[in-house]
């Protein structure tokens, strides 16, 4: 079995990298043939993610569907074209139709709304993807791998081949590291600009907090920025030290506004905190609610008091930080882990082989 993944990113993406990258390893062992594809490398990753302006994208653009017609000519006859998310955002899926004309099977993953308009982006563009790019994508794929139920129950309505392998950490590269005795807490938030506006709704929560207790807010991946009234520490996201600054976190907040982008999203924040044994408090918003048991492997909060008086138990009670970290990380051994999907994955890949 040959396997052409076509990732919209390097493992600097951590969609491409939780959905693809990391399975890698288990799928060579497993006998799997594979060739990986990155519609952009690591450098012009970067470049791209600091562009802000959608229109200066555009050359970039180019530069991906040359890539993509390129990646047509090297596929074998019997290869499976693995694409996650889209070829082009906001574009006809021309090339996916190629795909399907040179008879290639096709397996379309992905782990976002992205038939959606996104929170604070309106436009023609975005209009089209909803209303024209993604259906067709799921229409023509021969599988559709969803990363939660929600976007399965959308794909179902333009495919019938559909499951769910929900997003998932190597529990190997992952790990919990014991906690040095300090009278600070370091609240902990990991994610990007364009997510940033969900920790904004926690601006009155962490002030509050901060006029009872000694805490510290850490943002990791979003440039410069600040809570007033509360001591915030920002660090760049890097790759090679993702994991010891997820580890320095006492514990990780995941807030989400409750809309039907929200919806979509996968829990990456809260199994990326349980994964390194960290409590998460999160907000109770689809996926949210099935990867935590409130109460008993990290807290659900939705008002401002809620977060408040959830936040302040695991504040005070380290006893509590200890008992969910280790129930989350149990959590993620059973549901969220490579070793517990990477199998799902491969099964996919031989129904599909065999079609």
């Amino acid at each position: 079995m040959r396997v052409t993944f076509l990732t919209q990113t390097s493992q600097l993406g951590p969609s491409s990298r939780y959905r693809v990258y990391q399975y890698l390893d288990f799928l060579k062992r497993e006998g799997v043939h594979f060739r990986v594809s990155p519609a952009i490398s690591s450098n012009h990753f970067t470049k791209v993610y600091n562009i802000h302006r959608p229109i200066n994208k555009l050359p970039y653009f180019g530069l991906v569907a040359l890539k993509r017609l390129i990646d047509l000519t090297m596929m074998g006859a019997g290869d499976i074209v693995f694409l996650q998310k889209e070829v082009l955002p906001q574009a006809y899926p021309l090339i996916e139709e190629f795909i399907k004309k040179l008879n290639r099977k096709l397996v379309f993953d992905f782990d976002d709304a992205i038939f959606l308009l996104p929170p604070k982006r309106r436009s023609l563009l975005y209009n089209f993807r909803y209303k024209n790019s993604i259906p067709r994508i799921l229409t023509m794929s021969d599988y559709v791998i969803a990363g939660n139920q929600y976007l399965k129950q959308y794909a179902l309505r333009f495919n019938g081949n559909v499951e769910v392998i929900p997003t998932s950490i190597d529990t190997e590269t992952y790990f919990v590291k014991k906690k040095e005795k300090k009278d600070r807490i370091n609240i902990g938030w990991i994610g990007s600009r364009s997510t940033i506006f969900y920790l904004d709704r926690l601006g009155n929560v962490l002030r509050a907090l901060a006029r009872r207790y000694d805490i510290c807010l850490t943002v990791i991946g979003t440039g410069d920025y600040r809570v007033d009234g509360v001591e915030t520490v920002t660090r760049p996201w890097r790759l090679e030290r993702e994991i010891f600054d997820l580890q320095c976190f006492d514990i990780g907040i995941a807030p989400l506004i409750n809309d039907d982008w929200a919806l979509g999203k996968c829990g990456c924040k809260i199994i990326q905190y349980m994964g390194v044994g960290i409590p998460a408090v999160a907000s109770p918003v689809g996926i949210n609610g099935k990867i935590i048991n409130d109460g008993v492997n990290g807290f659900l909060a939705d008002s401002d008091e809620e977060w408040i008086e959830k936040l302040s138990q695991l504040i005070e009670n380290e006893a509590l930080r200890q008992r969910f970290g280790f129930m989350g990380r149990k959590t993620v051994e059973e549901r969220y882990s490579v070793k517990v999907n990477g199998p799902k994955l491969l099964e996919i890949l031989q129904k599909v082989n065999k079609m």
